[in-house]
């Protein structure tokens, strides 16, 4: 049976299976497909982006994708000209059926075209407005009642509300937002200029009235107050502190399932203890860039939320091994970041994560700790389930904790090892160090490597009649044979980022991943032209490519790139010196769906050639370029 003859709702099945990008070049293979590709089922993880910079180009595709029923549309940093005004209320008026996330970020919208513009939404249920300063700095937003009445009764099904970083949002502003979307679960209020001041615009205990010139605490516990429903709540980057904090989480209709405060410099231990006393429920909580928590706040959240699925610690520098070691009383716990908790070590982590272990952990962050071979053998023995591991600058993980993870962590799918100095070509084949196998160089750089011959592989393996494995080397008899990293098949993220022990060798015998869309090799030394263009045959699915500061790569290996890389999204080669024009006339030619593009530093590029880039490749949407031509 042809391609074409496979019924559409069989082929919309398949389809289920596969990764967008692999969608969008199935949907190309016959017009069956195409409508297979089309059925809304496929099309809830797709978003929309359009941007101000392509608005005449968009408002002549909008019509053609009308089909598509597109779920979710963003519409960041529109200007107020009448060519932006159209595109937003094109899209709108199109895809407003079906629209059930809409995100007008950054976007210089009027009073007027915000009404006109969500009249069209009907069953939206996100709505982002951050940045959005213009569209509140008169006070008027829905001030009449006619348009009051109008969103009230579009806008009933929207359950999810992003005010961030609105200068100029007042108590009358907000209340007129929350009074239309009156069923909202998540409320957004990041880098908010909320007032917290019990002084300042102190309403009188006999009268009640809403602030009109800034936002109030007590304005938003008002509103807290009476939406029982309200299940999300972001209060990153605002001045709040364990006073208001307590009396926030404290009020009794308040069950809050999330919880951010990102960068909430004044909340401490005492903050954090109210929190985990009154929100029994909270499934995320996150904590990163909070400087003065310690070890005292994350074992009250150990001991009191027992149901916390995702916690987040980035940055808490006060945190150690003290509090990872009460980790393991968080047994649904799904996600862990204590990346740049540096006191923390192996020690700590072990004894948090693998003596009881977490067996519902999917994502952990240890990156920039004191994390070890022994941390990690471990973790990947009691921890098989997960999908995401960043080991960033984790400078005493070896070739050891490599082969662990590629022998045990079969469902991995990101993994982040950059600036992880000792890994070498061993760890990433799979061997262990033989006496005759001497590693050499510069004692400054660590880059360059000789090994006793040109070739580093053994005779194939022997099973002798005993059942132990050789490798047909003397001294070289185990029962545990490490595993190379190519055992990781499933594997869509790689960076190896400034492991500068790596050489061609070990790169081109064993990155060879089917699906794997991003791939770091950024501060390589010893990666050529021959490394690269090996590395872009094995592994066609990339869509990022990092190779910033690999002085060894020319023009040459960036042709094969652009050439054979069709899905080709991210191309990053900063500080590579000998790349010159030709390559921006490669890129110019072959890469029709790049969107982001670095050449910083590159001094053979020049500013004629990059201008002309930016002119002719229409699908480029940033381009980095300081420093070139020089």
């Amino acid at each position: 049976m042809t391609a074409s003859r496979l019924p559409v709702e069989v082929v919309t099945h398949i389809m289920k299976y596969l990764s967008l990008s692999d969608r969008k070049d199935a949907a190309l293979v016959c017009r069956t497909w195409y409508e297979a590709f089309l059925d809304p089922i496929l099309q809830r993880d797709i978003i929309l982006h359009f941007y101000a910079s392509t608005a005449a180009r968009t408002g002549k595709d909008i019509s053609s994708l009308y089909k598509r029923r597109l779920p979710h549309l963003i519409l960041n940093d529109f200007d107020s000209s009448l060519e932006a005004k159209a595109v937003v209320l094109k899209s709108c008026e199109h895809f407003g059926e079906n629209l059930k996330s809409l995100s007008l970020k950054g976007s210089n919208l009027t009073e007027r075209t915000f009404v006109e513009l969500m009249s069209n939404c009907k069953n939206l249920v996100s709505l982002d407005l951050s940045c959005c300063n213009s569209l509140f700095m008169s006070g008027t937003l829905l001030e009449l009642n006619s348009d009051l009445q109008v969103l009230k009764n579009v806008l009933g099904n929207v359950q999810e509300v992003n005010l961030s970083s609105i200068r100029h949002i007042s108590d009358v502003t907000f209340n007129r937002i929350m009074t239309v979307c009156e069923n909202v679960e998540k409320l957004a209020l990041c880098s908010a200029p909320i007032v917290f001041s019990n002084t300042l615009f102190q309403q009188s205990r006999h009268t009640r009235f809403a602030n009109s010139s800034v936002l109030t605490f007590s304005n938003i516990m008002d509103f807290v107050i009476t939406q029982q429903c309200l299940k999300s709540l972001n209060l990153s980057r605002t001045l709040i502190d364990d006073d208001h904090l307590e009396t926030i989480v404290s009020i009794k209709e308040l069950h809050l399932e999330e919880l951010i405060l990102v960068g909430c410099r004044n909340v401490s231990d005492e903050g954090i203890a109210s929190v985990c006393k009154h929100q029994h429920g909270l499934a995320l909580l996150d904590i990163r860039e909070c400087p003065d928590l310690t070890n005292g706040a994350l074992m009250a959240i150990s001991a009191s939320l027992r149901n916390l699925r995702h916690l987040f610690a980035q940055k808490c520098k006060l945190l150690s091994d003290a509090s990872m070691a009460c980790l393991h009383k968080l047994t649904s716990l799904q996600t862990l970041d204590i990346s740049e908790c540096h006191q923390v070590t192996s020690e700590g982590l072990i004894a948090g994560l693998c003596t009881k272990p977490l067996t519902q952990l999917t994502c952990l962050n240890v990156s920039c700790t004191e994390a070890s071979d022994s941390f990690v053998e471990m973790a990947c023995e009691s921890l098989p389930l997960l999908t995401q591991l960043d080991l960033s600058s984790c400078f005493k993980v070896t070739d050891v904790g490599l082969h662990a993870i590629a022998k045990h962590l079969k469902y991995l799918r990101y993994l982040r090892l950059a600036f992880c100095n000792e890994i070498t070509d061993l760890g990433l084949l799979g061997l262990q160090p033989q006496p005759g196998h001497i590693i050499m160089g510069d004692t400054e750089n660590m880059v360059t490597r000789k090994y006793p011959s040109t070739v580093i592989f053994k005779a194939p393996n022997k099973i002798d009649r005993s059942g132990i494995v050789t490798n047909g080397t003397p001294g070289c008899i185990s029962t545990s044979t490490p595993v190379a990293i190519s055992n990781l098949a499933g594997l869509r993220s790689l960076d190896l980022t400034a492991c500068k022990k790596l050489t061609d060798v070990g790169l081109m015998q064993t990155i060879k991943f089917a699906e794997l869309r991003f791939l770091g090799l950024g501060i390589l030394n010893d990666l050529s032209d021959e490394g690269l263009i090996c590395l872009v045959y094995q592994n066609p699915s990339l869509e990022e490519l990092d190779v910033i500061q690999c002085n060894n790569i020319t023009d040459d290996s960036i042709e094969v790139v652009t050439r054979h890389l069709k899905r080709l999204r991210v191309l990053n080669v900063k500080a590579c010196s000998q790349l010159t024009d030709r390559s921006v006339g490669h890129i110019k030619r072959n890469c029709k769906n790049l969107r982001h593009l670095d050449v910083s530093f590159c001094g053979g590029i020049s500013h004629e050639a990059m201008d002309d880039l930016e002119l002719t490749l229409t699908s480029l949407l940033s381009v980095q370029k300081r420093m070139i031509g020089s």
